[in-house]
C-alpha cells in the first residue's frame, strides 16, 4: 500500500464512501474480546483485513468496547485499499479513446494531470490578496471598511480545479472538480502543478458542450468577463504576486468538452 503525500481531502466523503462498501462503519473502534470465527468475506489481500476493523459481527463473534480514533488519512487509505483490491478504480494513466468512451458516471477513477485553478476565481482571488496586501496604505477609514468587506466576500470556501490528463492523444480532454477550501492541507495557489487525484466520475460532457466558468463562481457570484478581464493590468503591475495573466482572454472563462466533472475525495503525490 502506498503512502502518499496528501495535500487535499474530504474526510466526510471518505467515510460516506466507506459507508456505502461496508456495513457497520466505525471510524473508532477496539476489539477486546473475539469469540468464535469471523465471517468469510469476498475479498483479498489487504482489503479483508481493513473491512475487518468495520464489522462489529454478532454478540456470538465479537465484544467491541472502547475507543481508537482514525483519522481522515486513515480513513481515505482504508477507501484507496478497499476499492483497489475489488477492482473499483479505473487508473486513467495513459488513456485513449476508447478507454474515455467506456467511462461512466458513478465510477471511481485515479488520475494524473496538470492542475490548474479556475481562470475566473484566480483572477478574483489573486486581485483580492493584492488588495489585502497593499489596503494598510489607504488612509481613509471608510475605504478600509469597504475594502475589508469585499475581501471577506471573497474568500472562496470552494475552489474550482482543471485538470489536464497525461495522455498520448492529440483529443483535448479535460476534467474538472469542486474543491471545499476548508479541506486543503496547503494554500491553494499550492494546489497547481502535477498531481493525482482519486474521484467519483459525476457527469460526462459532450465534444459540443461548454461548461462556463463564470457560472461556478462560489455564491453564484455574478461578473461580467469583460470586468473580470480589466483586473488583469492591476496584476501585472505587481512585483510581489506572481501570475500568468498573460495566456487569460474570455474564452478562458469556459471549458470546452470533451470533459468529465468530478466528485473528489483526495488529491495526492506519491
Amino acid at each position: 500500500m502506498f503512502l502518499p503525500t496528501i495535500y487535499w481531502q474530504d474526510g466526510k466523503r471518505t467515510k460516506q464512501f466507506l459507508e456505502m462498501l461496508v456495513e457497520d462503519l466505525m471510524t473508532e473502534y477496539n476489539i477486546t474480546q473475539s469469540n468464535g470465527q469471523t465471517k468469510n468475506l469476498e475479498v483479498g489481500g489487504n482489503a479483508e483485513k481493513v473491512l475487518a476493523k468495520y464489522r462489529k459481527g454478532s454478540e456470538n463473534n465479537h465484544q467491541v468496547e472502547g475507543t481508537v480514533s482514525k483519522s481522515d488519512s486513515a480513513l481515505f487509505k482504508d477507501l484507496y485499499t478497499i476499492l483497489d483490491d475489488k477492482d473499483m478504480i479505473q487508473k486513467l494513466i495513459g488513456f485513449d479513446e476508447e478507454i474515455w468512451d467506456q467511462l461512466k458516471s458513478g465510477e471511481f477513477i485515479e488520475l494524473s494531470g496538470e492542475f490548474n485553478q479556475s481562470p475566473a476565481e484566480l483572477v478574483l482571488s489573486s486581485m483580492m490578496d493584492m488588495v489585502d496586501q497593499y489596503k494598510g496604505f489607504f488612509e481613509d477609514s471608510t475605504n478600509k471598511e469597504d475594502i475589508d468587506l469585499a475581501s471577506s466576500l471573497l474568500k472562496f470556501k470552494k475552489a474550482t480545479v482543471i485538470i489536464h490528463p497525461y495522455i498520448d492523444s492529440n483529443e483535448d480532454y479535460k476534467f474538472f472538480t469542486s474543491l471545499d477550501t476548508d479541506g486543503f492541507v496547503e494554500d491553494r495557489y499550492d494546489l497547481e502543478g502535477e498531481f493525482i487525484i482519486l474521484a467519483k466520475i459525476k457527469k460526462i460532457f459532450k465534444p459540443h458542450q461548454k461548461i462556463d466558468l463564470i457560472k461556478l463562481l462560489p455564491g453564484k457570484l455574478k461578473v461580467n468577463r469583460k470586468q473580470l478581464l480589466t483586473f488583469i493590468p492591476q496584476l501585472s503591475d505587481s512585483d510581489d504576486i506572481t501570475f500568468d495573466v498573460e495566456n487569460i482572454d474570455e474564452e478562458s472563462f469556459e471549458i470546452k468538452g470533451p470533459v468529465i466533472e468530478l466528485t473528489p475525495i483526495a488529491i495526492y503525490q506519491e
